[in-house]
């Protein structure tokens, strides 16, 4: 939720016009009564959610496009799953609900209808991760549960790339904790003659 009484910007005393009941925009005596009683009681929320893993996810070698060194690019297959269309349904209805029970009135009200016209592209938020997710089977995973690949046994991914899904936090911390405890491992391999 983002409100409160910020130093003022440029745009701080205008998009009043529309919370009263006269026609056209207030200039004047007008403006500086509007900017006076409205200033810092404009409310904005929002919310994120998890991403599940699903099969209509995935990232595979383009066919026909390649760099310059003719090695074949990254293609991308990305599509919202249902889990994802009804939390953001479920979202836009609480929001609206606990917005209309402090009093608010919306300029734009929550998408309540069509959850794709509430929900952002993809890529928009940036705490994407996956791509080369950790698991207990080689068939079914890219890297094992110390973010060791399977096809390239010394090549460790310290990165959000083993994460086989996404919550709605910064997933920042849990990257670092997957690195230590992978250099933990690591360090106790060296000691083993195993690396």
């Amino acid at each position: 939720m983002v409100s409160g009484r910020k130093m003022p910007r440029m745009s701080a005393a205008t998009g009043f016009d529309w919370l009263n009941d006269r026609e056209g925009i207030a200039f004047g005596k007008e403006l500086k009564e509007d900017a006076r009683r409205y200033y810092g009681s404009f409310q904005g929320i929002g919310a994120q959610g998890m991403m599940p893993p699903n099969d209509d996810c995935y990232c595979d070698l383009d066919p026909e496009v390649k760099d310059q060194w003719g090695i074949p690019a990254l293609r991308f297959h990305w599509k919202w799953s249902d889990d994802e269309l009804k939390q953001v349904a479920h979202q836009q209805k609480a929001m609206a609900s606990i917005l209309e029970s402090m009093g608010a009135r919306f300029k734009r009200p929550p998408e309540t209808d069509n959850p794709l016209k509430a929900i952002k592209q993809g890529g928009k938020i940036i705490h994407e991760v996956g791509g080369a997710i950790m698991g207990a089977d080689s068939t079914k995973s890219v890297s094992d549960r110390w973010s060791r690949t399977w096809d390239v046994p010394n090549l460790i991914l310290a990165d959000g790339a083993p994460f086989p899904g996404t919550a709605d936090k910064n997933p920042t911390l849990t990257i670092f904790a997957l690195a230590w405890r992978a250099a933990d491992h690591l360090v106790e391999e060296l000691k083993r003659g195993n690396v």
